[in-house]
């Protein structure tokens, strides 16, 4: 009995250190290679912007060759983007940067959508919004990934320096390559109308209820809050002290007055001071072909800029406020649908602006 007890035992042993030896040399499951080769790219991807950095996204892994897309309601801003558009478009931008990340190994991401016009802001929970294949391609692609990472919002102030001739040009071939057109400015009487235009609607929007209700909800006026939510709106990217944050989403009563509204106005103005380029986007922005179109231009266009250590920050008040982006269109003699004027944004060099956090590559990962 002792001995056949000791051979059991010894088996079991055996077994036991073999199963590390299997590991190395018969390497990981299906299950584990799949989720390996989605992490890498969705590490990467989760750094892409979004609107109001809500990071609407959530990754189902189906294999190493497939994962689909999903999209969070509750993290859908609907009622600054009734339609949904912005939010198509940021989505559009992590499908792009899924398939930068991607193509280091010869890989691009192929999307197949879901059959839905709009994003549903009211479903109780997760909705497709695309099934994602790895496919294998020849083609090269002359985007460094690693710009995915580096890249930045900047609200602080600008140091007045031009963007070179080279740069538009190469951001103008790109946005024609989508089908869009880019433009550019350093008008200084327009960039100055452009800054007082978004801190007025900035202002005006705030006076909306159901706006202010809405943004409230990602508003982070802590650093623990922030940091611990890793999403949202974080007083620090948004050059305004928490205090000013806080009381103008929590307190807007305190701006009722004209005072106080000409104060909040100015401070506004005075952190966009040494901005001396502005740029502006048009083109095809009435469905979600459209978008999901937009947001692979975006993100490419975002990234051409951060490889010349330039800097941007959208203006996109002034293009969901109708009353504005009237109001900007007629100034620059704009005649073409409303819906074309879809991006407006200036442009130029800072100091490097703190990161805003992201959602973990966990956080993202649906079991």
């Amino acid at each position: 009995m002792r001995r056949r007890a000791f051979i059991r035992g010894a088996g079991l042993l055996a077994a036991g250190m073999l199963l590390p030896i299997k590991k190395i040399f018969c390497g990981p499951t299906p299950a584990e290679e799949a989720i390996l080769t989605w992490t890498e790219l969705i590490d990467y991807a989760r750094w892409c912007p979004s609107p109001h950095n809500v990071q609407p996204w959530r990754m189902k892994i189906i294999s190493t060759a497939e994962a689909h897309l999903y999209y969070d309601p509750k993290r859908l801003p609907s009622v600054v983007d009734g339609t949904s558009a912005f939010s198509t478009v940021g989505l559009g931008m992590f499908i792009e940067c899924l398939d930068i990340a991607a193509r280091k190994n010869h890989i691009q991401i192929v999307a197949s959508h879901a059959n839905e016009p709009v994003l549903n802001a009211h479903a109780p929970d997760l909705q497709l919004f695309a099934k994602l294949y790895r496919v294998q391609t020849p083609a090269e692609i002359s985007v460094d990934r690693e710009l995915i990472k580096k890249r930045k919002t900047s609200r602080l102030s600008y140091d007045g320096k031009i963007i070179s001739e080279d740069i538009i040009r190469s951001l103008t071939a790109l946005a024609e390559k989508y089908g869009q057109q880019f433009s550019f400015s350093t008008d200084e009487d327009l960039i100055r109308y452009t800054i007082d235009l978004n801190s007025k609607t900035v202002l005006q929007r705030a006076d909306e209820e159901d706006t202010r209700k809405e943004m409230g909800q990602w508003i982070r006026t802590t650093d623990e809050e922030a940091k611990e939510k890793k999403d949202g709106l974080w007083y620090k990217c948004n050059n305004i002290s928490a205090n000013m944050f806080r009381n103008f989403f929590f307190h807007h009563e305190r701006f009722k007055s004209k005072w106080k509204r000409n104060f909040a106005n100015h401070k506004m103005n005075k952190t966009m001071d040494g901005t001396a380029n502005l740029a502006w986007i048009t083109g095809p922005f009435s469905n979600r072909a459209d978008w999901v179109n937009t947001g692979a231009m975006l993100q490419q266009l975002w990234l051409e800029m951060t490889k010349h250590d330039v800097y941007m920050h959208p203006l996109g008040t002034i293009v969901t406020t109708p009353s504005s982006s009237e109001a900007f269109r007629r100034r620059i003699g704009f005649n073409g649908p409303a819906n074309d004027f879809w991006f407006l944004v200036r442009m130029g060099y800072s100091k490097e602006p703190p990161r805003s956090f992201r959602l973990e590559t966990k956080d993202i990962l649906m079991s």
